[in-house]
């Protein structure tokens, strides 16, 4: 356990007392359920208040642990996954708009809140790629034009009926039955 001592500004929520100490430290932490439960590692800064003995793990500290989760899935960081939409000088809705990726998921990986699964995170590794951000777009600008040429092809068209006296009386007569019941 690597210790690094820091004052902190910032007053207990417990007691009120400002004597606050930051210390680095490796955390141990169960991750998963049942048979498939890991104990996985990281190391982070520990917020303890030296009056009153509470210990507390600030933001930072998830995002250390969100971090060592994804990095035990094989999955990309939230970090990372900033960085790959950074790589294309793109926001978030920008981004969203060329893989079809929902912009809360999005955030909500960015941000830590949820982890994606395998298939989203092999999606934003071959993201990582430029070539398939190009195609994206190109497929993106064909559906387009698809779209355009699709409309003025078919046009919807309506057949006429004749009214006949047949048919008439047939929609007079027409009356909705009762479903029948299941088991009575």
């Amino acid at each position: 356990m690597a210790k690094e001592i820091t004052k902190n500004k910032n007053t207990c929520p417990k007691c009120g007392s400002s004597n606050i100490e930051v210390t680095t430290t490796d955390y141990n932490f169960p991750y998963g359920r049942g048979d498939d439960t890991v104990e996985l590692e990281a190391n982070v800064p520990l917020i303890t208040c030296s009056d009153c003995g509470l210990s507390v793990l600030d933001k930072k500290a998830q995002a250390i642990i969100h971090e060592a989760v994804c990095n035990h899935l094989g999955v990309m960081t939230p970090e990372q996954i900033k960085a790959l939409r950074g790589l294309y000088k793109l926001i978030q809705k920008q981004f969203c708009e060329v893989t079809k990726l929902g912009g809360a998921t999005l955030s909500r990986w960015e941000r830590g809140i949820v982890i994606q699964n395998s298939a989203y995170d092999n999606y934003l590794y071959l993201l990582g790629f430029i070539e398939n951000i190009d195609r994206l777009q190109q497929r993106q600008k064909q559906n387009i034009l698809t779209t355009l040429t699709t409309t003025e092809k078919f046009q919807p068209s309506f057949r006429e009926i004749e009214k006949t006296e047949d048919l008439i009386r047939k929609q007079e007569e027409f009356e909705l039955q009762p479903s029948p019941t299941v088991g009575g």
